[in-house]
């Protein structure tokens, strides 16, 4: 399994927390990756990052995108057959143009939820990217969307499992690895409250 740095962000410590009083201000830099699971008969990128106009947007520093640094592993983004898109959040759904022949695998209640009532409040959408959303729905269209309810193992030692809370249809990935389990839970908390 290897993380890749695409983006970095450079912003305060306090807005990285989410119900923190009592946050020390002061640098505190957001570094965005993608993830890429190898195996001997396959390759599964975990998420798709963001591309060049989604950090505009949002005004990120893009490193490299998420798809050119697949070339550091020697992975051209046209030949990947499998992504995982642990949620549809701009930061892990926009680079999709690049991987033309991929099947994204993506729990059916998460393109419910960023496509439905919910995004009618300001609140939940605004970490979603409509243009990203609008290239799901053609990937729908295109048959490219391999949808999950719950628990699906895509191979052996490798399954993704709905846990939602960051978003309604958000899932983690498990791999087994040499030294044993590996969760990639990309961007999923537990919110705790005295």
């Amino acid at each position: 399994v290897h993380a890749i740095r695409y983006a970095r962000h450079n912003r305060p410590a306090r807005d990285n927390f989410m119900f923190s009083g009592d946050v020390h201000d002061g640098p505190q830099p957001l570094d965005f990756f993608i993830w890429v699971i190898r195996r001997d008969d396959r390759t599964f990128v975990v998420d798709l990052g963001f591309d060049h106009a989604g950090a505009a947007r949002r005004g990120r520093t893009l490193l490299r995108l998420p798809s050119e640094s697949l070339s550091m592993l020697g992975i051209k983004a046209e030949s990947v057959e499998d992504v995982i898109v642990t949620h549809m959040h701009y930061d892990h759904a926009g680079d999709l143009s690049a991987f033309p022949n991929a099947t994204l695998h993506l729990q059916a209640r998460e393109m419910s939820f960023a496509t439905g009532p919910n995004m009618l409040s300001k609140t939940l959408r605004q970490a979603f990217d409509v243009e990203y959303v609008c290239d799901f729905i053609r990937a729908v269209y295109d048959e490219r969307v391999n949808f999950i309810d719950g628990v699906r193992t895509l191979a052996p030692g490798l399954s993704v499992h709905h846990v939602g809370g960051h978003t309604d249809g958000h899932q983690v990935v498990r791999v087994w690895t040499e030294a044993g389990w590996l969760v990639l839970a990309s961007d999923a908390v537990h919110l705790y409250q005295n």
